[in-house]
């Protein structure tokens, strides 16, 4: 039975995730994961390039297998996403069914496949969706460990928690709160002092696991910059010393709009029901779901110098699944008032299913909270009219040389034009940053070449600059542009 469920579970997520994967465009991150996949695959040597800029490199590993695989390279790097979430999804129920029974279980696995919150990233090539899905194994085999104490679990813990650790620093999380498991499901022996000891041993070899991946990466030179990188994103414990909680307040002034926004107020009731509920009756499992969250959520909120909303998705999950146990005792109350029961279903499953069936379909009006709208849709990060400025290069190449410039030399620009056209011998790419005047080398490159200039940024030309719009591109419901310039001579 169970394998039945995880197997449909699986298709489900999938088809979900692949359907018109395509809908939102590349954006600035994914256009640089993926263009370091396509390095690393051409060049073993640069197979850390991803620490370059301080960050783990497991995605663009997970990237190389599928880069030959797809002719669209936002389409294989998006696959690692959308695989990840069908496991993710098979370990939302197996969470959801351990500590509540299989009916929970289902609904959990439910509630992941609808959420817009999971939808989003599921179907982005970043590293989120690939945490979170380590993220809910890593619950799964902490509570296995806590319950059983067998050394292959905590090896396949150690493991699995280390794939996470290569993914994301976030994953260090997972070995944080492994301590919880036993507090709330201690192993029932007449020698509790001695299962103890064990779970300890026993965490202690998963813990080692996971330090012994996580130092592979020292391999490169470049290691050290992780830890620069994760400073950028969170205070030091000397600067949070020096004014603690600073930025809390300001943070959660963020953080639960946005957690909200994305579980979406029918289900944020149930999960505030069942936290409260499970405060109330001393429930074990409501609390170590609760914690599992709470505790990366806290530190979120007193660190983070920079906050994005994809930062919360690896500990919504065990939020999902506190809603889900509630609602299923909601629909127990109602079991003798069908209609009631009916109207409920309907209430809690109808607008997590029409926002994410708009994410599908027609991103731009779902309803996503403002920063991530901005991010993916409608402004300067999100890569609207980058396809057609591609293909009119492209086949401008067919014809003999052409030169790019882009606004900016990391980031959407000019990697998005270096994953599609940097094998095109025909084509030439430049950045450039900032962009106070159409470049010298673009002007002598346009007396010999047909050259041109895309902003992703600058909004004004000043029309004295030896430039012709070719087209301009609006970003979603924004109002900003892709401006597409072609260079046409020197400035008078």
């Amino acid at each position: 039975m169970d394998f039945a469920i995880a197997i449909g579970f699986f298709v489900l997520t999938f088809l979900t995730r692949i359907g018109n994967l395509l809908s939102i465009p590349i954006f600035t991150d994914e256009a640089i994961y993926i263009r370091w996949a396509q390095i690393g695959l051409a060049d073993p040597a640069h197979r850390f390039i991803a620490l370059t800029d301080g960050k783990q490199p497991l995605l663009t590993w997970f990237m190389y297998p599928l880069l030959p695989i797809f002719s669209d390279p936002l389409v294989s790097g998006r696959m690692v996403s959308v695989i990840a979430a069908s496991f993710a999804c098979i370990g939302m129920y197996f969470v959801g069914k351990v500590l509540f029974g299989r009916t929970v279980g289902i609904l959990s696995a439910l509630f992941y496949l609808l959420s817009p919150f999971t939808l989003v990233y599921d179907r982005l090539a970043l590293m989120d969706s690939l945490l979170g899905m380590f993220g809910i194994w890593s619950i799964f085999l902490s509570i296995f460990l806590a319950k059983k104490l067998r050394l292959d679990v905590a090896l396949l813990l150690g493991i699995v928690s280390g794939f996470g650790a290569l993914t994301k620093s976030s994953a260090f999380f997972f070995i944080f709160n492994l301590p919880l498991a036993y507090l709330l499901f201690p192993k029932h022996t007449s020698n509790r002092g001695k299962g103890i000891l064990k779970f300890i041993g026993l965490s202690l070899i998963s813990i080692l696991i996971v330090q012994l991946m996580y130092n592979l990466l020292r391999l490169s030179p470049w290691f050290y910059l992780i830890r620069q990188k994760n400073y950028s994103f969170v205070l030091t414990i000397s600067e949070f010393l020096q004014n603690p909680f600073s930025l809390f307040v300001s943070n959660l002034h963020g953080l639960i709009p946005w957690i909200f926004g994305y579980l979406t107020i029918p289900i944020s009731i149930l999960i505030f029901l069942g936290i409260v509920i499970g405060f109330y009756k001393r429930d074990k499992a409501l609390l170590y779901l609760f914690f599992w969250f709470f505790i990366p959520f806290v530190f979120l909120a007193a660190f983070g110098k920079v906050i994005f909303p994809r930062f919360l998705l690896f500990m919504s999950y065990p939020l999902l699944i506190i809603g889900a146990n509630e609602f299923f005792s909601i629909l127990e109350i109602l079991k003798k008032k069908k209609i009631v029961r009916i109207l409920f279903f309907s209430l809690i499953i109808v607008y997590p299913l029409i926002d994410s069936f708009l994410l599908i379909t027609d991103p731009v009006k779902a309803d996503i909270p403002k920063n991530d709208r901005n991010q993916l849709m409608d402004d300067w990060p999100s890569g609207y009219g980058v396809r057609e400025v591609v293909s009119f290069l492209d086949q401008q190449s067919k014809y003999g040389k052409v030169v790019i410039g882009t606004e900016g030399t990391f980031g959407l620009f000019p990697a998005v034009f270096e994953i599609y056209l940097k094998s095109n011998p025909n084509i030439e790419i430049y950045g450039y940053w900032p962009v106070s005047e159409v470049p010298a080398e673009l002007l002598l490159k346009a007396q010999s070449y047909p050259t041109y200039l895309v902003f992703k940024e600058k909004q004004k030309i000043p029309e004295s600059w030896p430039l012709k719009l070719l087209a301009k591109y609006r970003r979603g419901g924004g109002d900003t542009y892709l401006l597409f310039y072609q260079v046409v001579g020197i400035a008078q």
